[in-house]
């Protein structure tokens, strides 16, 4: 029950990085910190409240919050339940290690205390866009979370160097035109139902007539967050954003921005359009694009050098396998992409902050032209660095779906849901999942094979090897490790990490009663609960949502 009194954790969710964006530029422009501290303080207590309300989901249910006091459908909500919860804390940790390194490591030019205020106040409100959007129930609301992260994240990508202005105007461009189809589907949702509420639109979708005008709004809105979640083949502004920006943000927007949208659509279709037919079919062409961008994605990965390259079109074809869960819609398969995000997140992360500190000879050896190829810096890693090229190893082994890493597990599961489901859909499905993961075996055991045991080809004609730069690259070791540490142990605990913290799924309310027909004995569900799931695509099984929210 939204209560206007309650507990002030949710809001502070948002305000509390929205306050950081705005105060440390302020204090790195007055000379009186370089950012660093100020910044660090902020993301620790984002994180903080994020664990916080994590336990209390865990031990009391979903929390709703309204703003300025007035309750949905009228006002503004914002609702931590299991799933909200989970993100949450996914977004908020992420940021507070992407923090941890300097976003003047990698950069060409010297890095003043006021723009590395900038960079960190743009990843603090990159960090509030991203929460917002996880934990508002207001579509309109959805859209401005959605363009505050758009326009930090344009930012952030072009402060790198190189081409990387270039790469944040495709983002840019990409970003205008998703957000305006998802702002024109959204008025006609409004136009429809009256209501822009999560809830009283789930619940007034049923009474809805104009079945055209529904359908084209139901396309706009998949399209435009599938633009934003990089489902092929509207991913053509991932793999230069990616690669150019700054080496924390890179770990940051490569972790979770992306996943963000999945969730947004996991939640829309999920819990409004489910009922609609247009739903269904939105649901149908998405599993098949999931199919294909995770063939795609690893296939476009193999043939890359660049390490960096390598890790953004592998991230094409790990939002493909996370699609294609979200659109298989049993309790598996949502299960399955729930862990799959969560464990590619951390991988991801962690594999990109070590990219950027092999590209920039912080561990060690020599920065060269090709120090991004797996045969120019990367060799030998593992003898400069054995701690980072360890827990390195261990991402590259969560991708590939090696035991007994995160991205095993997550892999299993989805595995599992596609045989469950059968037909045709279920059998594409399971192969290309396999066929994505022999892919990755191939281009990351590449990378692996460098650290540990290749020689460096350049290495009679390149100067000696400097020694790690300690004061810049302890951090970024830092930041490595924890990742790579967190890959193992919720691989490790995957047990307790699916019924203890991984949520299930809820399809939300009901449609109303006044419309549905008398109840019929032969089409009564079960008793102790419904035999709703979200719709299914052809070939699919559905199986029964689950009465709790959290936990399992």
């Amino acid at each position: 029950m939204t209560d206007p009194t309650g507990s002030p954790l949710p809001g502070l969710l948002i305000a509390l990085p929205l306050a950081g964006a705005g105060l440390v530029p302020l204090l790195a422009a007055g000379r009186r910190f370089t950012g660093g501290r100020p910044a660090l303080l902020f993301h620790a207590a984002t994180t903080a409240v994020a664990l916080a309300l994590l336990v209390a989901v865990a031990g009391g249910g979903p929390l709703d919050y309204a703003l300025g006091g007035w309750p949905g459908p009228w006002g503004i909500e914002l609702r931590l339940d299991g799933l909200s919860a989970l993100f949450a804390v996914l977004v908020a940790a992420m940021g507070f290690v992407a923090a941890l390194v300097r976003p003047s490591v990698g950069a060409e030019t010297a890095e003043t205390p006021l723009r590395e205020g900038l960079r960190r106040g743009a990843l603090l409100l990159l960090l509030a866009g991203l929460l917002g959007m996880v934990i508002t129930r207001d579509l309109f609301n959805l859209f401005v979370f959605m363009e505050v992260s758009s326009l930090a994240a344009c930012t952030l990508i072009a402060s790198g160097g190189g081409r990387a202005p270039v790469a944040a105007f495709r983002y840019l461009l990409a970003g205008t035109v998703a957000g305006s189809l998802y702002l024109f589907g959204v008025g006609f949702l409004y136009a429809l139902t009256g209501t822009l509420n999560l809830d009283d639109l789930a619940a007034r979708l049923p009474t809805v007539s104009a079945d055209a005008a529904l359908a084209v709004a139901v396309v706009l809105i998949a399209v435009g967050l599938s633009v934003k979640a990089a489902l092929f083949p509207l991913h053509g502004w991932l793999p230069d954003a990616y690669v150019f920006a700054p080496v924390p943000a890179s770990g940051f927007i490569a972790g979770v921005m992306a996943k963000v949208s999945a969730y947004a659509l996991l939640r829309l279709f999920g819990e409004a359009f489910r009922h609609t037919e247009a739903g269904a079919a939105a649901l149908s062409a998405m599993l098949w694009l999931g199919i294909l961008g995770a063939v795609a994605g690893g296939a476009l990965a193999l043939a890359q050098r660049e390490v960096s390259r390598i890790l953004a079109w592998s991230s094409v074809s790990a939002m493909g396998a996370i699609l294609l869960g979200i659109a298989l819609g049993s309790e598996l398969a949502i299960a399955g992409a729930l862990f799959h995000a969560v464990a590619h997140g951390l991988a991801k992360g962690c594999l990109f902050l070590g990219a950027g500190g092999v590209r920039s000879a912080l561990f060690g050896g020599v920065r060269l032209p090709d120090s991004d190829d797996y045969r120019g810096g990367w060799p030998r890693l593992g003898k400069r660095a054995p701690l980072t090229a360890a827990a390195l190893t261990a991402a590259a082994f969560s991708l590939i779906g090696l035991p007994p890493t995160a991205g095993f597990f997550s892999k299993y599961l989805l595995l599992s849901a596609s045989l469950e489901a059968g037909g045709a859909a279920g059998t594409a499905a399971f192969a290309a999942l396999l066929l994505s993961s022999l892919f990755s075996a191939v281009y990351l055991l590449r990378v692996v094979e460098a650290i540990w045991f290749r020689s460096p080809a350049k290495a009679a004609a390149a100067p000696d090897p400097a020694p790690p730069r300690l004061p810049a690259v302890r951090p970024l070791a830092a930041a490595v490790v924890v990742l790579g540490a967190a890959v193992l142990a919720v691989g490790v605990f995957a047990g307790p990490f699916e019924r203890g913290v991984l949520p299930d799924w809820r399809p939300g309310a009901e449609p109303p009663a006044a419309p549905a027909p008398a109840p019929d004995a032969a089409a009564a569900p079960p008793a102790g609960g419904t035999a709703e799931a979200i719709p299914t695509t052809p070939g699919t099984a559905a199986t029964p949502a689950d009465t709790e929210d959290f936990p399992r």
